[in-house]
């Protein structure tokens, strides 16, 4: 038997109720629930020590939720594609779930790798859009 296993990719949506990436992969299979650490991303100007203090805050509190549900959230650290290919080299993973990002520049171009990257390995990635901010539309007006 084929176990289906899916990759929560969990960027700044880090709560377990309301979390409609998190239910729908569970819904079809099993899940690794993933947080990066990406030092790259914390050399950007538009972040700050205080905001990676409230990052470590908000994992401790994932970390705890997730294994009252019995699947402790992994953390792991460096480069995006890296620790996919990490992850893809040694679980048959069958698709990546998370919110679709609309943070800044860098997030944006980072996930336009990870996407082209997926889209190569033949991984459907589902980004389930968070709030008002509509990616790749052509025009913002109305």
């Amino acid at each position: 038997m084929i176990i289906t296993i899916n990759i929560v990719w969990f960027k700044r949506d880090l709560r377990v109720n309301d979390n409609q990436v998190l239910s729908d992969a569970s819904k079809i299979g099993h899940v690794i629930p993933l947080y990066i650490i990406e030092p790259d991303l914390w050399k950007q100007p538009d972040l700050s020590y205080r905001q990676y203090c409230f990052l470590q805050e908000s994992l401790k509190d994932l970390q705890k939720s997730l294994s009252l549900l019995g699947q402790p959230l992994i953390i792991k650290v460096g480069n995006v594609l890296d620790v996919f290919s990490e992850i893809l080299n040694t679980h048959n993973v069958t698709k990546v779930w998370s919110h679709e990002e609309t943070w800044n520049g860098w997030t944006y171009e980072r996930d336009k790798g990870v996407a082209k990257y997926l889209k190569e390995k033949g991984i459907p990635w589902r980004q389930i859009p968070q709030n008002g901010v509509i990616r790749n539309i052509d025009c913002r007006d109305g």
